[in-house]
């Protein structure tokens, strides 16, 4: 869930206070495509407390993230006991320990993901343990309801994946698969994947996935015969902060990235996105400096500079950029 958040954290609307419901690890390994809407729906737009969860009552609807899509509380108050704590929704129980709360945000866990088309009994019977949905109900739940939007996506990593996968970049690919389909203009993008090979020693844990992806892509789309005809020593910035990537050549004129080779030039192209296949894992490019000291001067009638990295909020005006290297 860490891993997912951090990959939509971009596209997510932005509130002063959050509650997240966050699936085990297992949960997702059984929804390969996990669709943004569903994560929303695990978002509510503000710090509920444990005290404020449990005290609504039986039915009561908390609006999620997702438009006109709430939870609903399916808390049995008929068996509370002082001394034993119990939260349901959705008839999902939710620990009641939250993993994180720091009156801004808060987060508890969940076993399962909740059912988004979950709906109380006519006479609003309160479900047992017995008529509850099995994991399998669920899960085939959920994946009715990624059917029933894909209409509404406009692109994915689903033709890349599977070409990679067929190139032996299948790690990569599955990196790929875990993004969330996108709603928005396709951005331009360069991936350098890199094998398998290599890639089984290094993705080790999921806490470092994000990172290993962003240093991997670039934020535009170089194609092969635009990077060979780049000045040696060229640096490219990655999703990942402060991370660059530097474009040289070898003795025998072998195109390499952070001293990687290039092994398989555009074993994916498209109009948006270009894959070029590395022979291992991209570290950072000797000679880079930790503390870089070019400045970018912002041409502007207030005549401001900036370190180069540094980030600047630009409002809703004219600005030219000149970067001296």
């Amino acid at each position: 869930m860490a891993f997912n958040l951090e990959l939509a954290s971009q596209t997510l609307s932005r509130s002063h206070s959050l509650t997240i419901f966050a699936p085990t690890d297992f949960a997702f390994s059984q929804i390969p495509h996990l669709p943004l809407s569903l994560l929303r729906y695990h978002l509510l737009p503000h710090a509920f407390s444990l005290h404020s969860l449990t005290s609504l009552p039986f039915g009561a609807s908390i609006p999620t993230l997702l438009p006109s899509h709430s939870l609903t509380v399916t808390t049995d108050h008929r068996h509370r006991h002082r001394h034993h704590i119990r939260l349901s929704i959705n008839n999902v129980t939710v620990n009641p320990s939250p993993v994180y709360n720091d009156g801004t945000i808060v987060i508890f866990a969940i076993d399962n993901f909740f059912d988004p088309y979950f709906e109380l009994p006519a006479k609003s019977v309160i479900r047992t343990e017995t008529n509850a949905k099995s994991s399998s109900e669920i899960i085939a739940d959920l994946a009715a309801c990624l059917s029933a939007r894909k209409n509404e996506m406009k692109w994915s990593f689903g033709e890349t994946s599977s070409v990679m996968r067929s190139r032996g970049f299948s790690v990569m690919a599955s990196f790929l698969d875990m993004q969330f389909l996108g709603n928005e203009d396709r951005p331009k993008l360069t991936l350098f994947a890199p094998i398998d090979e290599v890639m089984a020693t290094h993705a080790l844990n999921v806490s470092d996935y994000s990172s290993i992806l962003r240093q991997h892509i670039v934020p535009c789309r170089i194609a092969w015969s635009d990077l060979v005809n780049l000045e040696d020593e060229t640096l490219i910035w990655t999703y990942e902060r402060g991370f660059t990537v530097s474009v040289t050549k070898s003795s025998n004129e072998m195109l390499l990235i952070n001293g990687v080779a290039v092994i398989f030039p555009e074993l994916y192209f498209s109009d948006w996105l270009v894959v070029h296949g590395v022979q291992d894992v991209l570290s950072v490019a000797k000679g880079a400096p930790d503390s870089p000291s070019q400045n970018v001067t912002v041409e502007h009638k207030d005549g401001k500079e900036f370190q180069l990295g540094e980030e600047i909020n630009i409002p809703a005006q004219h600005y030219h950029f000149s970067v001296f290297h």
